[in-house]
């Protein structure tokens, strides 16, 4: 893999992992829209490294915390969203092969779809308390996750609408993403494998990803939470916003 893709790759992996520690979102959203839109990697191949990522950064803090886990909505969102990373992930594989037009549109409207769900959960503080609310947001994040390894948004959106501490919420998500994460990762072989390059290139992003998750930390107490995530919903929806833009003219060709 060239330099000139080493080096803009390794600067928004950083930039993403600094802005997950201190808004608590985002990272693999902002890693497979900025990679798609400066066309660092295929999409498959960045899907992979994301999980992988993912899976890392979120492991070690969860098996130090499984006191806090809500077991209940954790089963009831893996079970909603198991079969659908399987949906998601076939759809990868079909749009891939030819469509690389309309899987670019699919992503950008996902990312703005996502942006709006960060937005209204901030006004949104009452409990559902409804099981069928974890089970639909776990299918609608496994379909996310089999796409672009983007679990997130809608489990987020669900989480957050519960009476639950702030550290319940956290290890809750991180667990339910460190599940999934491995599943999709499972599911690789039956699909497109990653290359020799951007497998070496995960491996070589490890340790940056724990460098930048130690300088988040620190940064976090001199940073205001609102400004990043501000910035972090504001990054997400331009880039969303152009990837739509960008393949829109193709459409019609």
């Amino acid at each position: 893999m060239l330099l000139e893709t080493l080096v803009p790759m390794f600067i928004l992996l950083g930039f993403a992992t600094v802005l997950q520690t201190l808004s608590g979102f985002g990272f693999g959203l902002m890693v497979v829209s900025s990679f798609t839109l400066f066309n660092l990697l295929p999409l498959t191949a960045t899907t992979f490294l994301i999980s992988v990522l993912g899976l890392v950064n979120s492991t070690s803090i969860v098996l130090k915390n499984i006191h806090l886990i809500h077991r209940k909505a954790f089963t009831l969102v893996l079970i909603g969203g198991i079969p659908f990373i399987a949906v998601g992930y076939a759809l990868l594989e079909f749009l891939s092969a030819g469509l690389s037009v309309w899987l670019n549109m699919l992503l950008g409207l996902a990312i703005l779809t996502c942006c709006v769900l960060l937005i209204i959960k901030r006004s949104k503080a009452s409990a559902s308390g409804k099981g069928w609310g974890f089970l639909v947001s776990g299918a609608l994040g496994g379909v996310l996750g089999g796409l672009f390894s983007t679990f997130g948004p809608p489990v987020v959106f669900q989480c957050y609408r519960q009476n639950w501490s702030v550290h319940e919420v956290r290890y809750t998500l991180l667990a339910i993403f460190s599940v999934t994460a491995l599943i999709r990762l499972a599911m690789v072989p039956f699909g497109t494998l990653p290359d020799h390059t951007t497998v070496i290139s995960t491996l070589f992003a490890i340790p940056l990803i724990l460098i930048f998750t130690r300088i988040g930390r620190l940064l976090a107490a001199r940073v205001e939470p609102s400004v990043v995530r501000l910035l972090a919903i504001s990054t997400l929806a331009l880039s969303g916003l152009t990837l739509i833009l960008q393949n829109v003219p193709h459409v019609f060709n």
